[in-house]
């Protein structure tokens, strides 16, 4: 990021190639250091005498630039490191991106580079350019007129950093186009930005996930920082996501293990350019996070506020009611046909009369369930000279009291276009955003952001007798079946039904009288996870020779329909009656660590498609708030009448499954937990059926 000297393999005096463009670079940004072009006959690039190669340089060089094709890159490399270099960027494409060999080239590279201790950017990339150091890397032309800020864009894209370095909006620290990020990747560059006095804010431009646990790890340093990092991850659509062998995996997607993680760890996830450019812009200017979840918003237009608690809502904005004194102090402001209330509408008066406007500021940013205000207006940069004189006036008394209220003060223009000019000039202290959608989504980040950096998740253990034992079980990679499934989670503190594994009619019945009727039959095989396709499942069965009979028809049917599957018998089970289904679940997406879901459940669980997810641990909270995002928490609630069903029951199962996920991260694939009988209020919830599936399964 600051080298003192800097070699070009692949320098020329030819215009417009890659090695004469990164010297043209280096020279425009008013490098401070050595720089060596390296060409095997020219006399000088530039204006800077050449090298015949890194072997015949006056002094060992900390970086070298590699702009030479992918063939020449691993001998330049070890040349580089002969010469003494510790640091490299490989511009040129052809490696892992190109197929199979292109992949093995690039391994071959950073096996070479992890050795040897070499730090690469690249390759298939644009590299580095350091505006806070004057330090220009880059094979395309540096942006003109780029300012050192405190904003770091860390990219796979090379594209995506020539277009947010081009808009002409933000002053940078540091611009990282890193590609296929073959040895340094973005933690490590995360890791640099945590230290780093230029940088207040990361915004990433993502393609791929290496190493969760490195990018955790380095996320954790940022947070330490107070410096937060928003992302634009690419490829998060349902056809990318791999099939699980579960139903939790089919109703939780590789994009929900993401988005999950991402939560996790502080990290700001928006969806587009557009997105990304308003949440860095607001978390870069503003000043003070907010100190709670209440946003109160002031405009001239009651049409338009209308249309903010629209966006709002969907944002999952909070827009509390002012405080009766707030209440009462603007009827005395506003004029008599004003409403007292927020999002608050200073009339058609307020244009005009700027004191009022401030006073309506004044009393949003004094009401104490208010902790973070936006100011919204029309004020696009193509409006008339003598309507931008009217706002601007407004815009000065927002400055007058933004710049020193004790809560965050944000402005934004209801259109996506740029702010008139002569409106933002005052506002050089506040942030300023375009376009209401992303202006409110971005103050959500911001609300969320602050709440995450204002908590610490406490560590959390499972303890439990047999874990050693379970744990050898699941490496041995032989099934469970179901009744095994239940053991394992009765023994960890999960309600199962109860049940018993019949040999014969007699000893079906025999276990019918114990656990007490109805009771179900199932057929136990590991070979059929899915009993009921082969006729291995009947249910509600009141008496002995309902029984016999039951328990001949099931063999009968799995004989005929499965005659390879391993059956060890018949499973009696009690019959709970009543209650509401749920499904709940551990599921892996990889290169994320296991998550945990829960939804409706039942034989319709693929098709009501009513589950959320969220990744373990989850402490008794979060896990009652998993399950009110859901339409199952709509039905436990007593919906049209229906009983109300045990919501605190599932919500400590859910915990509890939790803990088993972390404990058993290593041995564990997936759980699936369909149905549970969510009982009457008071009464718990059981488990009803179960499969455990651990990752060495045969």
């Amino acid at each position: 990021m600051n080298p003192k000297s800097i070699a070009v393999l692949g320098a020329s005096p030819r215009p417009d190639t890659m090695g004469n463009t990164v010297i043209k670079n280096l020279l425009r940004v008013g490098y401070g250091g050595a720089i060596y072009p390296i060409h095997p006959s020219a006399e000088s690039v530039l204006g800077l005498p050449c090298h015949r190669g890194v072997d015949s340089l006056p002094e060992p060089v900390d970086c070298v630039v590699i702009a030479l094709s992918a063939d020449k890159a691993l001998e330049a490399l070890k040349s580089a490191h002969a010469a003494g270099a510790r640091s490299a960027v490989l511009y040129a494409s052809g490696f892992a991106e190109t197929g199979e060999r292109g992949a093995a080239l690039q391994a071959e590279i950073g096996s070479f580079c992890r050795d040897n201790q070499i730090n690469l950017c690249g390759p298939n990339c644009l590299g580095i350019f350091s505006v806070a150091q004057g330090v220009a890397l880059y094979s395309a032309a540096v942006p003109e007129g780029l300012e050192p800020g405190d904003i770091a864009l860390i990219s796979h894209s090379g594209s995506a950093c020539i277009a947010l370095s081009s808009l002409n909006r933000f002053k940078f620290s540091h611009l990282v186009s890193l590609g296929n990020g073959a040895v340094t990747d973005i933690p490590e560059y995360l890791d640099y930005l945590a230290q780093d006095p230029s940088t207040k804010v990361a915004a990433l431009f993502v393609e791929t996930l290496r190493d969760p646990a490195a990018f955790a790890s380095a996320a954790a340093k940022m947070r330490k920082a107070g410096k937060p990092i928003v992302a634009l991850k690419v490829g998060r659509s349902v056809s990318g996501a791999a099939a699980s062998a579960a139903h939790t995996g089919a109703i939780a997607s590789s994009d929900s293990a993401l988005q999950a993680f991402f939560r996790r760890h502080g990290v700001v996830l928006v969806e587009d350019y557009d997105e990304l450019v308003q949440t860095i812009a607001l978390f870069s200017a503003t000043r003070l996070m907010p100190e709670g979840v209440g946003l109160g918003v002031l405009n001239v237009s009651g049409g338009e506020l209308a249309m903010t608690c629209d966006i709002a809502e969907r944002c999952g904005l909070v827009l509390p009611d002012l405080c009766e004194s707030t209440v009462a102090h603007l009827r005395t402001v506003l004029p008599p046909f004003g409403a007292p209330r927020n999002p608050l509408d200073a009339t058609g008066v307020g244009v005009f009369d700027t004191k009022m406007y401030g006073d309506c500021l004044d009393a949003l940013l004094n009401d104490p369930s208010i902790h973070i205000v936006a100011v919204s207006q029309d004020c696009p940069s193509s409006m008339g000279e003598d309507q931008a004189a009217i706002y601007e006036k407004l815009a000065k008394a927002v400055a007058e009291r933004a710049n020193h209220a004790h809560k965050p003060v944000v402005f934004f223009n209801n259109l996506s276009a740029r702010i008139h000019p002569d409106v933002l000039a005052p506002l050089s202290q506040i942030p300023t955003l375009c376009g209401m959608g992303n202006a409110l989504r971005a103050i959500k980040h911001l609300v969320d952001y602050a709440a995450f950096a204002s908590t610490e998740a406490a560590p959390k253990t499972l303890s439990v007798e047999r874990q050693e034992e379970w744990a050898s079980r699941l490496v041995s990679g032989d099934p469970f079946t179901e009744r095994e499934s239940k053991l394992f989670l009765e023994d960890h503190g999960i309600a199962v039904t109860a049940e018993g594994l019949a040999s014969s009619e007699s000893d079906a019945v025999a276990h019918a009288e114990v656990v007490g009727y109805p009771v179900v039959l199932k057929i136990e095989s590991a070979d059929l996870p899915h009993k009921s396709e082969v006729g291995g499942v009947i249910i509600n069965l009141s008496d002995a020779d309902a029984v016999r009979a039951a328990y001949r028809q099931i063999q009968e049917s799995v004989a005929r329909k499965a005659p390879e599957a391993r059956v060890t018998g018949v499973l009696v089970q009690k019959m709970i009656r009543g209650g509401v289904e749920a499904i709940l679940g551990v599921v892996t997406h990889r290169p994320f660590p296991p998550g945990i879901v829960v939804g409706s459940g039942g034989v319709l669980v693929e098709i009501l498609q009513d589950a959320t997810f969220e990744l373990a641990p989850v402490d008794l909270e979060t896990a009652g708030e998993l399950v009110n995002r859901t339409r199952l928490g709509s039905m436990l609630g007593g919906y049209r009448g229906s009983v109300v069903g045990d919501r605190d029951a599932l919500a400590r199962m859910l915990e509890r499954l939790s803990d088993i996920a972390v404990a058993y991260a290593n041995e564990l694939e997936a759980i699936d937990l369909n149905p549970v009988a969510v009982l009457p209020e008071g009464s718990g919830a059981v488990v009803l059926d179960a499969l455990v599936i651990a990752k060495t399964q045969r």
